[in-house]
């Protein structure tokens, strides 16, 4: 009786761990469908791309999941024309520039602040602001990586 308990214990820490081990597996796999129904830019390949993840998550059990995913599918359904990808995609580049525009201002504070520091010879502040100068200047990269990727898909959607 005791071995039998140890050995139901083992089964069920085995699915376990493999549900856990699974469970990034279906969600990169996610995000990559979700980015190529994007990239797909239209209706349909958001519908395709939302019911592959719908069959991937009742696979591995994620009732959850499932739950949300046809949700946004009947949100697509009822709400998604082309027009409404391009519009989306022409928001998302108007955002984001509006972000690299902030951004942008974020670095220039930054700099007049370390030229201040520098010219006090306040070598505390010249290394604070040097490492916030370094993290604006990377968020500003990221940013514009994103813009890159935004109007690439807004100018596929325009042709």
């Amino acid at each position: 009786m005791g071995s039998s308990c140890v050995i139901t214990f083992k089964d069920n820490m085995m699915k376990k761990m493999t549900k856990l081990a699974v469970l990034p597996l279906v969600l990169v796999l996610g995000a990559s469908f979700s980015s190529l129904a994007t990239a797909g830019n239209d209706c349909n390949a958001k519908r395709a791309a939302l019911e592959y993840q719908i069959q991937q998550a009742e696979k591995y059990g994620n009732y959850n999941r499932v739950a949300g995913l046809k949700r946004a599918l009947s949100e697509v359904n009822a709400h998604c024309t082309n027009g409404s990808v391009l519009q989306d995609a022409q928001k998302k580049v108007t955002k984001l520039e509006q972000k690299l525009a902030d951004k942008q201002k974020d670095v220039n504070e930054v700099k007049a602040d370390l030229r201040e520091a520098q010219a006090k010879g306040d070598a505390k502040k010249v290394a604070k602001y040097e490492k916030k100068l370094q993290e604006k200047q990377a968020d500003v990269k990221e940013i514009k990586q994103e813009l890159k990727q935004a109007r690439a898909e807004l100018a596929s959607l325009q042709k």
